[in-house]
């Protein structure tokens, strides 16, 4: 019990620690709401899972040893935060307001949201870095390693579902200034110039 709090406290310092996938959930909970921000985090959730079950299998020790491999999905990974950016920074307008003089949720598709998240979340490598360096250290090889690695799996992913969508309703709040055009396009501004920030990191960093 005690080395699964340790693991608990390792894997909520980190998902809480501001990074690409809190910035989108705080993005798309400003704009979405947050059933809209659900679908992004659902996304990234999942490609949470597949690159644990990456690390899991061995391959992400092979990714780290190849310096050329390493670097492809470094950059790809880095050039398509800056896209985000680059995406945001760009978009115009105010949050839509209802008959009612309500804050109005803007449309969005599904498909692209989650694709949003699940892309974020698949395309940085440090995160297969730290599953590959984590996971091991609560592993008891003595034991059946099928018994053990979806209960860690699994916790990682319900933290990490639950910590942004907790920063997603916080970034709802927002919703009733960006009703106004000038608001709305300086925050776009901003979480523009924070995706290409981690972009530029990603693609610069070094393993």
């Amino acid at each position: 019990m005690t080395e699964y709090l340790i693991f608990l406290a390792i894997v909520a310092t980190a998902i809480a620690s501001p990074g690409p996938a809190v910035f989108l959930a705080v993005k798309n909970g400003a704009k979405y709401g947050l059933k809209g921000a659900s679908v992004s985090i659902a996304g990234n959730v999942t490609a949470v899972l597949l690159l644990a079950a990456v690390s899991a299998l061995g391959l992400g020790s092979a990714i780290l040893a190849s310096a050329t491999l390493f670097t492809i999905i470094k950059v790809l990974g880095g050039l398509y935060l800056v896209y985000l950016g680059v995406k945001a920074w760009r978009s115009e307008g105010a949050l839509p307001i209802d008959a009612d003089g309500e804050v109005s949720t803007l449309t969005y598709s599904r498909w692209e949201l989650y694709r949003e998240g699940f892309l974020t979340g698949v395309s940085n490598p440090k995160a297969i870095a730290f599953f590959t360096a984590l996971f091991p250290q609560f592993i008891d090889v003595s034991k059946p390693f099928i018994q053990q690695f979806p209960p860690l799996a699994l916790t990682f992913a319900v933290c990490s579902f639950g910590f942004l969508s907790f920063y997603a309703a916080l970034s709802t709040r927002l919703r009733a200034y960006l009703r106004k055009e000038k608001i709305m396009n300086r925050f776009n501004k901003i979480t523009g110039g924070v995706f290409i920030s981690f972009g530029l990191v990603m693609a610069g960093s070094s393993r």
